[in-house]
């Protein structure tokens, strides 16, 4: 089973023939849509999320085709996978013998850190290129973004040899005393200096003799690592954190939903939204899911009961499901919206991935 087969198991094992095959991957390319937010939260798929953005549908369905061959997984009509005897066997075997990222949360982390690794690497070729007094050279970054970026961080540094020294000091404390405890070299070999440009991801991962798919999320484990520490410590770790930063727009919400809360920050409610934005109010519940999901300490008891989410709860865990009908059934007098919040409060209790 390769690598990637396996993440592909787990996420199914995960899904538990709730979902599609096809959420996995929307999951795995970070399809900025509320279904994939929520099932990424629902079925505790965070680290996943974006990990792989230029995965083509053609190719995950090789990885299917394999699997279901390979007799892992049945697939029924509604390209819904459960695993088999075998596939479950496997599962557990590579679990305790692969490495699993439990530090990546791509919900998080996923372009926050990708933008982060460019103007790092940006800065680190700048940064050794300028202390050997070298003007001339093709920047590592081509992004017009990250390039005008560090072009106004430098603008406000007005002592680059300090930089230097506290880039290095910083970066090697992180890479030591993350709780990833992976091999820096995942993220090292692929810095650019003086004269020397860094490997590329296949490069890499052939020199650390790893196959290429391993490598992508053994990379992405060590970079949210290094996030989540530099989050943790941002005294300790000013600079990074200054290249850690994103805009001031809402973390982790889609652009549309981001515009839905804004309206009923100001006091709208979820028709006055629907009607102010021309969209159906059953999309607008969509985007107060996915609210509800990201946002920290947001109260749904204008929604919702806590009584009523108690009592959902508890029909969740007794039918051992997250699908509305037979929730529904239980529990007639809550509309779907309802439920829908219970289901994403249950979520949010239990927001680790399985290890065992």
């Amino acid at each position: 089973m390769t690598y990637l087969n396996f993440v592909i198991v787990y996420c199914l094992r995960q899904l538990n023939g709730e979902r599609s095959i096809y959420s996995v991957y929307h999951i795995l390319k970070g399809k900025k849509s509320s279904q994939s937010i929520q099932d990424a939260h629902l079925f505790q798929l965070h680290p996943f999320f974006l990990s792989l953005p230029n995965l083509s549908r053609e190719y995950f369905n090789e990885k299917i085709n394999e699997l279901a061959e390979g007799r892992f997984i049945e697939l029924n009509e509604e390209s819904k996978a459960r695993l088999t005897e075998k596939g479950e066997e496997a599962l557990q075997q590579h679990q305790s013998s692969m490495f699993f990222p439990h530090h990546m949360n791509g919900l998080v982390y996923g372009d926050r850190g990708l933008l982060f690794w460019r103007r790092l690497n940006l800065l680190v070729q700048v940064v050794s290129n300028t202390n050997h007094k070298e003007t001339s050279y093709f920047p590592v970054q081509r992004s017009r973004s990250v390039q005008e970026w560090i072009k106004k961080f430098l603008r406000g540094v007005s002592d680059r040899d300090r930089l230097a020294l506290t880039l290095f000091r910083e970066l090697h404390s992180v890479l030591r005393d993350i709780e990833a405890k992976e091999d820096p070299s995942l993220l090292v070999l692929r810095l650019t200096g003086f004269q020397d440009y860094g490997l590329t991801e296949i490069q890499t991962a052939e020199k650390l003799d790893l196959h290429g798919e391993e490598y992508r999320f053994r990379f992405l484990n060590l970079l949210h690592g290094v996030l989540a520490k530099v989050d943790e410590q941002k005294q300790g770790y000013s600079l990074l954190f200054s290249l850690s930063t994103v805009s001031q727009q809402r973390r982790n919400l889609t652009l549309s939903t981001s515009k839905t809360f804004d309206l009923y920050n100001q006091g709208h409610s979820i028709e006055e939204i629907s009607r102010i934005r021309k969209l159906k109010a059953n999309t607008i519940e969509d985007h107060f899911i996915e609210i509800i999901l990201t946002q920290e300490h947001f109260d749904t008891e204008k929604f919702i009961a806590s009584g009523e989410l108690q009592k959902a709860a508890s029909v969740m865990e007794e039918l051992g499901t997250k699908r509305l009908k037979p929730i529904k059934e239980r529990l007639p007098h809550l509309t779907y919206f309802q439920i829908r919040i219970a289901i994403a409060k249950a979520g949010e209790r239990n927001e680790s991935p399985s290890r065992t």
